[in-house]
């Protein structure tokens, strides 16, 4: 059975968001289904939960921007 790290994948979730500029709650409408299909194929992938650092960078990538700014 698949051992879950939901505290952990919360907690990069939530550093993430806080990184961000804008309104919190907007950009959790906006990147929150990124952010959880990018946990999912990282945790698969490397077997372990990505960083806050991951999440930005890898989502900046899909952007082709800094979602930071």
């Amino acid at each position: 059975m698949k051992k879950k790290h939901i505290k952990e994948e919360n907690r990069a979730q939530a550093e993430a968001f806080c990184r961000m500029q804008g309104d919190e709650l907007e950009l959790i409408k906006v990147y929150a289904e990124d952010f959880r299909a990018i946990i999912a194929e990282f945790e698969l992938k490397n077997g372990r939960v990505p960083t806050a650092d991951d999440l930005l960078w890898i989502e900046s990538q899909r952007q082709g921007r800094d979602i930071t700014q």
